[in-house]
């Protein structure tokens, strides 16, 4: 594997300004990442930036599921669940480090307030979910008695508990699942950039858009990068991006809604649940996730319009108190409070409104393509399990338009549904690598096991550099498997270039570590200071920042509560 990384970057950018691409995507998130690899694997000419960092939005504050989406059975959205039901299976089969086989639970009570829906029709519902899935469903659904449900979930209300059914989904690391897809298309030709901001469009003949220019966020210097096809795929900023084309915005005839969700991470030790479950809310129609994730327990996650700063989504008081209730009422011994939280964090889902919808949850999450006359081609909505399917959905259309108006044929042999993300290992080797990583590196198994899951087969780079330098074995955060060498090889191997990328999306320890990932971030710039030479004063900047970063997104509810 060659390097990814500022030097990369650096070379992208002197490239936007030398060539002309096939095409250029606006977006680095997981409809970005994905649409990027599919023209790459077509053998067309793909540049992709994004005005900040890779999965810096929703893509890394998603409920971190590969789901078909059980819940739209309710709106008979049969296609959009057998769809979905699919791409799960592909993505485990293609990245099966980051998307690992799940059981999800949902509890059965004699209470009737306290089920999502009547068991006989729930029951239903996980039947027709398993048909839907065919040969892609990775496992049947099942009935618990009372006491094996008791057993995944100790702390569980038993008072009127009558069982529960199991059924199967999978979760994934997000914004690690981005980073790799970036990193396969990258290997596949690609130019990408991070902190490169679409500033407008270029208009060549006809009035037909010919690319975008550009702001390096990280210099302040302007370039053009002339693309035969533009596509903008950032997600709940779409509107903001046709708005730079005044004459594409005049032609939108469909908007993007915003929709609020967010989740707050416990310890294990505090919730004890040894599978995901589905905890119905008992003051609407809907149900909160409880999904065990790197060592924690993520909660969520509420569904709500919003109208606020889409850069910096915040959980609010309200909603911090509206999720621990619930999930206490349902797991009474866990007595959760706010002082339980080691961070709490919003994302925001792109749907596409429907007029007739009334509220979020009954929007649909199918994607949507938008053509405008001067061919600017925007896709919205859609969820993270159907990235892949999304981003072939959107080249199927850029190829039709370079081969109609520029006669550039793209070619159709390749396919990502037999091509693995990032340094791939299969799901027996992944076992086997765990242990002998454990055994040839004297590494915990539990350090061996997160870089395998992490890294898949690349994690040999990160043995690499142990070797070269044995200070790099020790751990980022005493408790936690996250190793120094981490954040070197981000920075060297993943385009990390500040403090947060590293701290917030490629090792995830602002979100599982919470405030404890403030004591060693001076450690992990200082690190990065050796990788890509930032002086004194910009180590200190950037620790600043994280800090300032970590307490406005991940401990808003904190400061709220105080007031």
């Amino acid at each position: 594997m060659t390097q990814f990384s500022w030097r990369t970057r650096r070379e992208s950018l002197t490239k936007f300004t030398q060539e002309v691409f096939d095409i250029l995507i606006i977006g680095g998130g997981i409809t970005g990442a994905g649409l990027a690899l599919d023209a790459a694997l077509r053998g067309l000419r793909v540049a992709l930036v994004d005005k900040r960092d890779f999965a810096s939005g929703t893509s890394s504050r998603s409920t971190k599921l590969i789901h078909g989406g059980l819940r739209y059975l309710e709106h008979f959205d049969f296609a959009l669940v057998r769809e979905g039901l699919r791409e799960r299976a592909i993505l485990t089969k293609i990245a099966p480090n980051l998307a690992e086989p799940f059981p999800f639970i949902i509890p059965i009570y004699k209470n009737s307030r306290r089920n999502y829906d009547h068991p006989l029709k729930m029951r239903l519902g996980l039947w027709l979910y398993d048909l839907l899935a065919g040969r892609y469903n990775l496992a049947q659904h099942r009935r618990l008695n009372r006491d094996e449900a008791l057993r995944l979930a100790p702390q569980l209300d038993p008072q009127g508990l009558k069982g529960a059914f199991v059924y199967y989904d999978a979760v994934t690391n997000d914004s690690r699942l981005v980073i790799e897809v970036i990193k396969t298309a990258r290997a596949h030709g690609a130019e990408i950039a991070n902190y490169a901001r679409v500033v407008n469009f270029i208009k060549g003949d006809g009035g037909k858009i010919a690319g975008a220019r550009l702001c390096d966020e990280l210099t302040g210097n302007e370039i053009e990068c002339r693309a035969r096809i533009v596509i903008n795929a950032t997600g709940v900023w779409m509107e903001d991006t046709i708005k730079l084309d005044g004459q594409a915005a005049s032609e939108l005839n469909k908007r993007v809604r915003p929709a609020k969700g967010i989740h707050l991470t416990v310890s294990a030790d505090r919730l004890r649940v040894n599978a995901a479950w589905l905890i119905p809310s008992l003051a609407s129609h809907r149900f909160y996730f409880v999904v065990p994730w790197l060592g924690r327990v993520n909660i969520g996650t509420t569904d709500t319009d919003y109208s606020g700063d889409k850069d910096h989504p915040q959980a609010q008081t309200d909603e911090v108190n509206e999720i621990l209730g619930a999930i206490n009422s349902y797991f009474p011994e866990a007595r959760l409070e706010p002082s339980d939280v080691i961070s709490s964090w919003a994302g925001l889902r792109p749907l596409i409104t429907d007029p007739r919808a009334k509220n979020t949850t009954e929007v649909s999450r199918k994607e949507e393509i938008i053509e405008t006359s001067d061919g600017l081609i925007s896709i919205g909505g859609g969820k993270l399990t159907t990235y892949r399917l999304m981003a072939e959905h959107g080249i199927n259309l850029a190829a039709k338009r370079l081969n109609e108006r520029f006669n550039v044929a793209a070619n159709d042999s390749a396919s990502t549904e037999n091509t693995a993300i990032g340094a791939s290992l299969s799901r027996d080797e992944l076992t086997r690598a765990v242990e002998q990583l454990s055994q040839t590196e004297n590494l915990p198994i539990e350090t061996s096991r997160h870089l395998i899951n992490s890294y898949g087969a690349d994690h040999r780079r990160l043995v690499e550099l142990m070797r070269e330098d044995e200070m790099l074995r020790e751990r980022l955060i005493n408790g936690l498997p996250q190793i120094l060498a981490e954040v070197i090889y981000a920075a060297r191997y993943e385009m990390a270039l500040t403090l947060a990328d590293v701290m917030t999306r490629r090792t995830r320890l602002a979100m599982i570590a919470g405030e404890q990932a403030l004591k060693c971030a001076s450690v992990a710039a200082s690190l990065m200071a050796r990788e890509l030479g930032w002086s004194k004063e910009e180590t200190e900047r950037q620790t600043a920042r994280f800090i300032a970063e970590f307490e406005r997104e991940f401990t808003v509810w904190r400061q709220a509560s105080l007031g």
